[in-house]
């Protein structure tokens, strides 16, 4: 994959798995992936009624900020995984794998949905 964007190191982890309300816990253990890819931060949600009609804790529209995340081909991304970038910690989501438009499969690469987990309560 070429990256037109600026990019940096990406450590993906495994989640070691969820709490009792079903909120995925931060990982542990050896990283799945290292390599280059480009996070790309997004406004986030706006929604002035997010408490009355949003999640609550981690699924809060409120919670963290989000962006999106631009991956090699050959990274092993899946939704639910954990991506360090710099000092920060993401969670995937909406994972998709986008072809090439030329079709030589130099711009093949994973897009995800990364949402940080900074500010979530410990």
């Amino acid at each position: 994959m070429t990256v037109l964007l600026d990019a940096a190191t990406v450590t993906l982890y495994d989640a070691t798995g969820a709490d009792s309300h079903g909120w995925k816990l931060p990982p542990s253990g050896a990283p799945l992936w290292t390599g280059r890819g480009s996070l790309q931060a997004t406004p986030g949600v706006s929604d002035a009624l997010a408490s009355a009609g949003g999640g609550h804790g981690p699924y809060d529209p409120r919670a963290g900020a989000s962006a999106v995340l631009y991956l090699p081909a050959t990274a092993p991304v899946a939704d639910g995984l954990v991506a360090e970038v710099g000092s920060q910690r993401f969670y995937l989501s909406a994972s998709r794998f986008v072809l090439d438009p030329r079709g030589t499969g130099d711009l093949d690469c994973w897009v995800a949905t990364a949402t940080s987990a900074d500010d979530w309560p410990a």
